[in-house]
């Protein structure tokens, strides 16, 4: 239909009376290519019931108006108002208020392009709630509204189109509609309730700026609120009419400050809802972010050594997985400032995958998740993860230190270790496990809240093949690798059970074995069964000659030391996984273990194991293993057909199934990031286990971190001494510089 010109509010006010739903009106102001844009948009994405009121204020290039009025044969009821010079948008908005009569008013800015259904969410949203006066969308240029980059205005990510944005932003959306102080003017729609209850915009604050946050104050008045359609984005060029010139800028620090008279209170709560984390509305940001972005995980890799440990492994495959998962988009690894010898094959390949140094500047910003791999060891760390990204998600491998004391030093080492414990699970966004065994423990320790996200993510075991060939460890001479060996790996911790290990060989040796016993593993400093072991050979002096310790080995020589085995043993009383088994298979070697702790949830079922703890009969299981090759296959093969199920490319789905229904929710407020600095003080009073600070001392610290009014008061108390004592030092020096 053709359009319908008018010249003055009753004329314009006819042509609508008509009409059902809200009005949308576009005031124009020259900036000829974003109108273009702006209408071809509109018309294509807003149904044809829908009246438009087009308002040329009174624009200086020639071809907005002929564009304008050569409109023709549109679907739409559109309505053209032609000011013969400008009156600025106040003027024209509370035209536009007017002319629509009864009915509700989007404001559409020229520069804005609009997506597919753009108008029926954003009146959804703003009728979500009677007392809704407003509703605005997302945009990528909209102050604190901005998206995928919160607080900065921006273009849309490259291959990005508008359309495309507004489809996925819609698509990701939770309908959060979180409150906010103000509308934004890019795009907002108004309620007619808000205009009869507080009347239109103040021309105090002509020709613009600020006339929408002055709008939507008396409304937050009168009882009224604002929300953010979050389901709803739409495209905004940003400063078309008005420019950035001097002129400009000076009107906008004018209208500020007439805010700031009228409303002391606004200027704080903006900058409150701009810059908290655990808030509804950041909550939509971060959704809509990731949406146009896709989601960012950085991975604490900080452990990876010059040795490539179980930990390492761990970190290294998970990162490498995480960086070749399809609904990640990209990974950073925080690595040592040295990169350890298998680094660059490690993640060789990984296109996704950046590298971030431990303690290099950090301006990455829309970490939607840092995933933590290995447990956290002190309070400083943890402040530091909370401050790298949006959410933390915190991998709780065991509680074997948790709930074994015979682990540290002293009594008050262990109860420090277990307040860590508790207060790494309650600050998490999201805690994996690796297996159920530990969720179970976890929830009997009472470490996991109500309604956290948790998720049981089992080590893979396809381990990628980085070490350099096999070989033989230094101290395990040729003849003992002929003679044949058992091999037990593992720490000395008192848990993995090596004294029974060795008693077990002692009953093989009565029998007639001649070959070797090999404990590979690292030596700890507390909690060890070494003592035991010493003690229990001191009356069986011939094993010492068939006993063979490493200390700790390569990945080299652990693969070396597998395949040449003739039986690997795993006595383990407690684990959260259990590794061994499966690698002792995947090297064709059988493995008789224990099927304590979570060893009874990933262990296949009718696997032979260790069923009963004498040692006599675990050394006849263990000498038939040796003799009977049909039952050693079957050992080797029951577990290689369970290590299937247990793949590096399922623990990349299982965490990003977590990551994704963290990122669902508001960020942990049991910590949020203005409480880092409170914990970083505490963690840097206890930077480690055994620190020369008294327990007592330690404890009121972090009592009084976790205290904001005493906190506060504490930190002024400690400035002022400091001053204080500053000032008597500086004029003891002057008088000593005197005498």
């Amino acid at each position: 239909m053709p359009i319908v010109t008018v010249s003055s509010v009753p004329e314009a006010s006819e042509e609508l009376k008509d009409g059902m739903g809200p009005v949308v009106v576009i005031p124009v102001y020259n900036a000829f290519d974003d109108v273009v844009q702006c209408l071809k948009a509109l018309f294509q994405f807003t149904s044809s019931e829908v009246d438009i009121l087009l308002i040329d204020d009174g624009s200086l290039e020639p071809r907005v108006a002929r564009l304008l009025s050569g409109l023709q044969d549109v679907e739409h009821r559109v309505v053209l108002w032609t000011h013969q010079e400008n009156l600025g948008f106040v003027a024209t908005a509370n035209e536009a208020f007017l002319a629509a009569g009864r009915r509700d008013v989007v404001l559409l800015n020229s520069d804005v392009v609009v997506g597919p259904e753009w108008l029926d969410r954003l009146r959804e949203a703003a009728y979500s709630d009677a007392r809704i006066a407003t509703a605005t969308p997302l945009t990528n240029h909209g102050t604190i509204l901005s998206v995928p980059y919160r607080n900065a205005p921006s273009d849309l990510p490259v291959g990005v189109t508008p359309e495309g944005a507004a489809l996925v932003v819609a698509a990701s959306a939770g309908k959060l509609r979180p409150r906010i102080p103000t509308c934004i003017g890019h795009c907002v729609y108004v309620k007619r309730l808000a205009i009869d209850l507080v009347g239109p915009f103040d021309e105090a604050f002509s020709p613009g700026y600020d006339e929408e946050v002055d709008f939507s104050q008396r409304c937050n008045l009168a009882g009224l609120s604002h929300i953010c359609a979050d389901d709803v984005f739409v495209y905004h060029r940003g400063g078309s009419s008005f420019g950035q010139s001097a002129q400009v800028r000076r009107l906008q620090e004018r209208h500020e400050r007439l805010i700031a008279r009228r409303y002391p209170y606004y200027h704080s709560w903006v900058d409150r809802t701009a810059t908290s984390d655990t808030s509804v509305l950041a909550l939509a940001i971060t959704s809509a972010r990731r949406a146009l972005l896709g989601m960012t995980v950085m991975v604490d890799a900080t452990c990876l050594g010059p040795v490539m440990m179980g930990t390492q492994r761990v970190v290294v495959e998970t990162t490498r997985v995480l960086a070749r998962h399809p609904r990640i988009a990209r990974v950073i690894a925080l690595v040592p400032p040295v990169d350890p010898p298998y680094l660059a094959d490690a993640f060789a390949g990984c296109d996704k995958l950046e590298l971030l140094r431990d303690g290099q500047p950090h301006p990455i910003i829309g970490i939607d998740i840092v995933y933590r791999p290995f447990q956290v060891n002190s309070e400083h760390e943890l402040a530091r993860l909370r401050v790298l990204g949006d959410r933390i998600v915190i991998a709780q491998l065991d509680l074997i230190a948790f709930q074994n004391p015979g682990y540290f030093r002293t009594p008050n080492e262990w109860e420090e270790y277990q307040d860590l414990t508790r207060r790494v699970l309650a600050v998490a966004d999201g805690i994996t496990f690796l297996s159920q065994h530990v969720v179970d423990e976890a929830h009997a320790e009472g470490l996991i809240a109500p309604g956290q996200p948790i998720k049981v993510v089992y080590n893979g075991t396809d381990h990628t093949r980085l070490c350099p060939a096999p070989r033989r460890p230094a101290l395990l001479s040729e003849q003992a690798a002929e003679d044949g060996y058992l091999l037990c790996f593992g720490t000395d911790y008192r848990h993995k059970n090596r004294l029974f290990a060795l008693r077990v060989f002692a009953e093989m040796y009565d029998r007639g074995y001649r070959g070797s016993l090999v404990f590979a593993g690292p030596r700890v400093p507390y909690g060890s069964s070494r003592p035991e072991e010493a003690e229990y050979l001191l009356t069986r002096r011939k094993l010492k000659g068939h006993l063979v310790t490493l200390a700790s080995v390569s990945e080299a020589e652990r693969e070396w030391l597998y395949t040449h085995a003739s039986l690997v043993i795993y006595p383990t009383l407690h684990e959260g996984f259990g590794l061994v088994p499966f690698e002792a298979a995947a090297a064709g070697v059988p493995c008789l273990s224990s099927a304590q702790g979570s060893l009874s949830e990933v262990l296949p079922d009718g696997l032979e194991v260790i069923s009963h703890w004498q040692a006599q009969a675990v050394a006849g299981q263990a000498m038939a293993l040796l003799g009977d090759e049909g039952r050693r296959n079957l050992v080797v093969d029951m577990l290689k057909r369970r290590g299937g199920d247990f793949t590096w490319d399922r623990v990349a789905d299982r965490l990003v199934d977590l990551f994704d229904e963290v990122c669902r929710r508001r960020r942990n407020s049991v910590l949020a990031r203005e409480d880092a600095q409170t914990v970083g003080l505490a963690g840097a009073l206890t930077p480690s286990y055994g620190d020369p600070y008294s327990w007592d001392f330690r404890k009121a610290v972090q009592q009084i971190g976790r205290r904001p009014r005493l906190r506060r008061l504490v930190v002024r108390i400690t400035v002022l001494f400091y001053r204080v004592a500053t000032r008597l030092h500086a004029l003891a020096v002057r008088r000593r510089g005197e005498v």
